[in-house]
């Protein structure tokens, strides 16, 4: 590991490629994504003139180039990570085959409010794992290989940050505002109004066994692999959740996951609780890795 973060930090994949989509775990709250917004919006119609009729903002088209220059930091790390395993015109091959998958992607993917929403961050992993993973595919990899890719760069990620910041992060989880924002949006997505999107429900803490809890009924995510014929690699992109959960000291513990077929995801934060899900506890558990 300490390699890996090396060689990562070498080619500039520090937590900027991570935390600069906001991936901080639950604390979707701090996402840097209204400057987003603002770029993407459409002006308000003057009031003495009738509204033109103009088609929907793309999110994902008119943020293209800073989308891109995101994943190019991801592929850079995941070409390092895949030449000590493989050679390296494979691994170049593939961080390039990546690059130009996710290119290609991008105007379909999913309308779930872009900016506005507190997921969009979590959408916009799931296509580069999608990415990653139809590439690697095409050189005979497997989905857990490309699970394991994207859980040791965030990994490395989250250990370039220092540990008092990850902490101050975690902390804002269980603040009333972040609980209220939580609710204002489980609220919302129960109307529905983009198909792609997550839909839930807030546990307030029972004062005992989580201080903070939230179902997902529907998952975003899940739902873009399933589109992608990328179902295979679905129950190790949640991974990332315990890597953040551990950083920050917010205790995550989690039984249940619609990408292993579940009928919810259920979070349940306790504050400074260890974590101990990880790579090892939960893949032995995936579809298809269960002994026979």
């Amino acid at each position: 590991m300490r390699y890996l973060q090396h060689s990562f930090l070498r080619q500039g994949i520090t937590r900027r490629f991570f935390l600069r989509a906001g991936l901080v775990g639950a604390c979707a709250c701090m996402l840097p994504w209204p400057a987003l917004a603002k770029k993407a919006a459409t002006p308000a119609p003057s009031a003495a003139a009738a509204p033109a009729a103009t088609p929907a903002v793309n999110f994902y088209v008119a943020n293209r180039d800073k989308l891109l220059t995101d994943f190019k930091g991801v592929c850079a790390g995941a070409e390092h990570w895949l030449a000590a395993r493989t050679a390296e015109p494979t691994a170049q091959a593939i961080a390039d085959d990546a690059l130009r998958r996710y290119d290609r992607m991008l105007p379909g993917m999913p309308d779930i409010g872009g900016a506005t929403n507190r997921n969009q961050p979590f959408l916009i992993m799931a296509g580069w794992l999608t990415a990653l993973y139809q590439a690697m595919g095409e050189k005979g990899m497997t989905a857990k290989d490309s699970g394991r890719l994207l859980y040791d760069l965030y990994a490395a990620d989250w250990a370039a940050v220092p540990p008092q910041k990850a902490k101050a992060m975690g902390a804002a989880l269980f603040s009333v505002a972040y609980l209220q924002s939580l609710q204002d949006w489980a609220t919302e997505s129960q109307k529905k109004k983009y198909p792609g999107d997550w839909i839930g429900k807030v546990l307030p803490g029972d004062g005992k066994t989580y201080d903070l809890g939230y179902d997902y009924t529907e998952c975003g995510a899940v739902k873009f692999f399933k589109a992608q014929g990328a179902m295979a690699v679905a129950p190790y992109y949640c991974l990332n959740d315990f890597l953040a959960s551990r950083a920050q000291g917010t205790g995550l513990s989690r039984q249940h996951t619609l990408a292993q077929g579940d009928a919810l995801c259920d979070f349940r934060y306790k504050r400074n609780r260890p974590v101990t899900q990880n790579w090892d506890t939960e893949t032995p558990k995936f579809p298809g890795n269960k002994p026979a």
